[in-house]
């Protein structure tokens, strides 16, 4: 199994303007710019409005499995391949924030085959406490053509 862990970021990735997301949904939830790369993996930072709350005013669990799930995925991205999430599970410790907070997600990827990365991430908040940790495995796989709607085989 490879642990390799550079810290060079993917050129799709590199091309993202600082207001502009991932991609749609990141767009839509205002999650702007590329993740952050280091030694051991990605990080992504999110300053919460009012659009990433649920109904009791904390940050919704749905934004915080997201950014989990992105920011692992991100992480096995260093070569370029392209990966989907084949299995994410999540534990929240805390509440997720209230507006204004700034949550820290960071992914690590722990081990890759030729086919599938396994990954660990967490969210924090400023104040460096743990708000909730992810594991998760992803499947490589070629990217879509642009013009072609069906998924490509691996």
């Amino acid at each position: 199994m490879n642990t390799s862990n550079s810290s060079e970021q993917p050129a799709f990735l590199a091309s993202l303007k600082a207001d502009e997301g991932l991609d749609p949904l990141m767009d839509h939830l205002k999650i702007y710019g590329a993740p952050s790369f280091d030694e051991q993996g990605a990080g992504i930072e999110l300053r919460l409005e009012a659009c990433h709350m649920n109904g009791g005013q904390s940050a919704h669990g749905g934004l915080i499995m997201m950014l989990l799930d992105v920011v692992m995925a991100c992480s096995t991205s260093r070569d370029g391949r392209h990966c989907v999430t084949v299995e994410l599970k999540c534990n929240f410790m805390k509440p997720g924030g209230k507006v204004g907070d700034l949550l820290r997600a960071k992914g690590i990827v722990r081990a890759t085959t030729r086919s599938l990365a396994f990954c660990d991430g967490e969210i924090r908040n400023e104040e460096g406490e743990l708000l909730a940790t992810a594991s998760g495995t992803f499947k490589y796989v070629r990217p879509l053509h642009p013009l072609d709607p069906q998924p490509v085989r691996a």
